[in-house]
């Protein structure tokens, strides 16, 4: 049987490989602004002296998910003036609904500045610090996701690869469609199940019960066969 060409593009395409890159980004984002959080955290630890800043705003931003879930961030927007600088810094800062409540514009509250780099400061260091620990759990469940779904897609893709460019190409009958447990974008999810010409039986990755209805029980797939696993990959899907 002729080989089908191989198209590393086509291969990632098809084993959903990009789909990687959402944990990636996940875990980049949350991650680099923990880091971020405690950065300032340890100047502010080691350089940092306490002063007064004046409240210029008090204000609210309420966000809306997809499933219509409402969060709410409080700021404050403050100046102060750093001891030995003519000119005041002002600051906009995500607080606790707490320290949001106790103060109003125009009152003076305390701020933590870094004397060798004034414009880092805190009025509410407590609230960074759990800023800091929400921020780290999920860059770490990100990048965790991240590992755990990029080395299995890898595995998958080097053994269409192996399949593609060293495998045997066989004939195979189709034995059953099988109904799985999952949904994509609300779609259930089907496999077909096959028998090679040398006996091996396997199955195809998921597609919905409409895509698969093309290939009924008897009908005959080409397979590729991973030499190292012995794994066969349907030639209409990758």
């Amino acid at each position: 049987m002729e080989r089908k060409p191989f198209s590393f593009w086509r291969v990632a395409r098809r084993l959903g490989l990009f789909w990687l890159g959402l944990p990636l980004i996940f875990a980049l984002g949350f991650g680099g602004v923990a880091i971020s959080m405690g950065a300032q955290m340890i100047l502010l630890a080691r350089d940092g002296v306490t002063g007064e800043a004046e409240v210029i705003a008090r204000q609210i931003e309420r966000r809306r998910d997809s499933d219509g879930k409402e969060s709410v961030t409080y700021y404050l927007r403050y100046s102060y003036l750093p001891e030995g600088h003519a000119q005041r810094q002002v600051k906009r800062q995500s607080v606790s609904r707490r320290l949001y409540d106790q103060v109003q514009e125009g009152q003076v509250i305390p701020v933590t500045y870094a004397w060798t780099r004034p414009e880092r400061a805190t009025v509410d260091a407590r609230h960074d610090r759990f800023g800091l620990i929400l921020f780290g759990v999920f860059g770490g469940i990100g990048a965790v996701v991240a590992l755990g779904l990029g080395g299995w897609m890898i595995s998958r893709k080097l053994s269409v690869l192996r399949a593609l460019r060293r495998g045997e190409v066989r004939e195979a009958r189709v034995t059953g469609l099988r109904r799985t447990n999952v949904q994509k974008n609300k779609v259930q999810q089907y496999v077909i199940d096959w028998e090679d010409a040398a006996g091996q039986k396997g199955s195809s990755m998921m597609e919905s019960q409409a895509s698969l209805m093309h290939h009924p029980i008897g009908s005959v797939i080409v397979v590729y066969i991973d030499p190292k696993t012995g794994r066969g990959w349907w030639e209409a899907q990758i």
